[in-house]
């Protein structure tokens, strides 16, 4: 009787996980495919922002290109901190080092921005193709 409560109890372990582990596991898979997703659409949001300054500083709407440069930075910043491995942080850190001449003459209402704002959306279009596992165009 002994024996039979412990095999008895060994199978009920063993059917608990046969039935746990392989969902476990997908679970797993799916969270860290989400977590790639997002961090995908933030790099896709970076580019997003990049093109949208340069395009509102080419229709001379400093201001509003000012606000969306704001948001791009601090973006920047936020995915450089939450970047996987250190040649990802760099490249987004490279970025921020647009941040001061570009927020100057867009406050100015500098045309010359445009130069520094199309290498700008460069960079940012390098920097997050790199490490999202988009293709370069050449």
């Amino acid at each position: 009787m002994k024996n039979r409560t412990i095999v008895v109890a060994v199978l009920l372990v063993v059917v608990f996980l046969a039935g746990f582990v392989p969902s476990y596991m997908k679970a797993n898979r799916l969270e860290n495919e989400l977590r790639e997703a997002r961090r995908e659409q933030g790099l896709a949001q970076l580019r997003d922002l990049a093109s949208l300054a340069y395009f509102q500083a080419s229709q001379k709407d400093y201001g509003l290109a000012s606000g969306t440069s704001t948001r791009f930075f601090d973006r920047t910043r936020q995915a450089a901190d939450q970047a996987p491995d250190a040649s990802a942080r760099q490249s987004l850190e490279v970025l921020l080092n647009l941040r001061d001449p570009i927020t100057a003459e867009l406050a100015k209402g500098d045309p010359g921005v445009l130069s520094d704002l199309q290498a700008l959306f460069v960079k940012t279009r390098q920097a997050t193709a790199i490490h999202s596992g988009a293709l370069q165009p050449e």
